[in-house]
Parts: structure tokens; C-alpha cells; sequence
């Protein structure tokens, strides 16, 4: 029911992926969606969504719920890389953090042309591509994301979040003061909460690849002090505890 596909490849360094929730339920359900440091546009084609109007999800710092009714759910979203939507839009990101708001009141990252087709099409697959097709068509006009910050990303990024952010400030070249203000509005969040955030969706990474290994063993390796603080950054960021998430 839920897959995801990869975007163009001119377009991976402003989109992680799409996402597709597609069938039909025969009872109420819900979807846990946690912290991943990215934006959400979220389209809803199913019934319950009348008007149409997508949605846009800012980055999150905690468990998001989806209730979803019985019949048929058609959805999909666009998750951009972190700080990828600043190439579309000019609104401070930490204006929607933790917030999910119909997109036209924020500011519209598509013109009116775009919503005339999507609608009407039949595949999820033919909404993806069609999508890809409009923001190619768009790639001369999009503003280019923060230097310092995309490159703060990817130290978090290759660091697991495991980097200081002393040491991520000098590498921009930027004073602590300064980078954590200039990453708060790209990204929604503090670095630090970035961190913990990559940190988290390592370790829960890691867990699916080493089934075998021990609570303690996976702390350890993905460089928390011991099981316990491991297990409070999971209530904090997910709710729930890293046994529940191998389950």
C-alpha cells in the first residue's frame, strides 16, 4: 500500500523522494510518520479531500499520526531533501515547523496550470511523473538553497549526526550565533535537534541491517553512550522504544 519512488535524477539534490499511500482499507488505521528533517507536500485524491488543496507539512521534531477511514486511500507527497525546498519558495521554513497547513495559504510553490491535470489522472505513477516534468520545466527559476547550510547538512548527514556544532560553524565559516540562526530558518529547526534527528534515523537504519545484535550493541555502535540514552532519544523524536521498532 505505501511505496516510494525516486525522483529525476536532476532533481535528487532538492527531492529525497515520493511517496505513495495507495488501496483500499476495510478499517480505521494509523500511520505513524517519524522525524526525518524534511518537508512533506502532501495530495490527498480520495473523498475525503473535497477541495483538493494539498498540504504542506513542516519539518518535524516529534511523532506525526495519519487516521486513516475505511474505503479507498489515494495520497501521495513530494519529501524534498533538507533545506530543498528553499529552491522553490522564499517563506522561512521555521514559520511551519511542526505544522501541517492547506499549501495556497502559505505560498504556492505551483502555478494554477499545475492543478488543472493532476487530479484527472488515473496512476500514481503518471501524477509522479508528471510532477517531475513540471519542476524540470522550472529549473531556471528556482533560487539557489544556502551554500553554508546545504553544506552543514551533509556534514550532519555523513556524520550520522555525530558532528558538534562548533565545528560545523567553522567549517561555514559562520559564528555559532550566526549559523544557528541562518539554519533554524532553512531547515525549521536547530542544528542540534538536526543532529539527533539524523542520529535517529541511523540507528533505526542500523537496526533493520543488524537484526541480530543486542540493544546495547546497536547504542554502542551508533555512537550513543549506553542503551538508555538511546532508548530516551526514541521516546522523545518517535514515541515509542527501539525494541517496539523492530517489531
Amino acid at each position: 500500500m505505501y511505496k516510494e519512488y525516486p525522483p529525476d535524477l536532476r532533481l535528487q539534490h532538492l527531492i529525497e523522494t515520493y511517496w505513495v499511500t495507495d488501496g483500499v482499507i476495510e478499517s480505521c488505521f494509523t500511520q505513524r510518520i517519524l522525524p526525518d528533517g524534511c518537508v512533506d507536500i502532501i495530495f490527498d485524491f480520495g473523498s475525503n479531500n473535497p477541495a483538493g488543496l494539498p498540504k504542506l507539512v513542516g519539518t518535524m521534531t516529534s511523532l506525526l499520526e495519519i487516521s486513516y477511514r475505511p474505503g479507498q486511500i489515494q495520497m501521495m507527497g513530494i519529501r524534498f531533501a533538507p533545506a530543498g525546498i528553499t529552491a522553490f519558495t522564499r517563506m522561512p521554513i521555521f514559520g511551519i515547523t511542526n505544522r501541517n497547513i492547506e499549501l495556497p495559504l502559505a505560498e504556492t510553490l505551483f502555478d494554477n496550470s499545475f492543478y488543472e491535470r493532476l487530479p484527472d489522472m488515473e496512476y500514481m505513477q503518471e501524477r509522479i511523473a508528471y510532477i517531475n516534468t513540471y519542476f524540470l520545466a522550472r529549473m531556471h527559476k528556482l533560487y539557489l538553497p544556502d551554500k553554508q547550510i546545504r553544506h552543514a547538512v551533509s556534514l550532519i548527514q555523513s556524520n550520522n549526526g555525530h558532528v558538534s556544532v562548533s565545528k560545523i560553524a567553522g567549517e561555514v565559516c559562520l559564528s555559532e550565533r550566526q549559523f544557528e540562526r541562518k539554519f533554524k530558518t532553512t531547515i525549521g529547526i536547530s542544528p542540534k535537534v538536526f543532529s539527533n534527528i539524523m542520529r535517529f534515523r541511523f540507528v533505526r537504519s542500523y537496526m533493520e541491517t543488524h537484526p541480530n545484535e543486542s540493544m546495547y550493541e546497536i547504542a554502542i555502535a551508533c555512537g550513543y553512550h549506553d542503551h538508555s540514552h538511546m532508548n530516551k532519544e526514541f521516546q522523545r523524536l518517535g514515541n515509542i522504544s527501539p525494541s517496539e521498532h523492530t517489531v
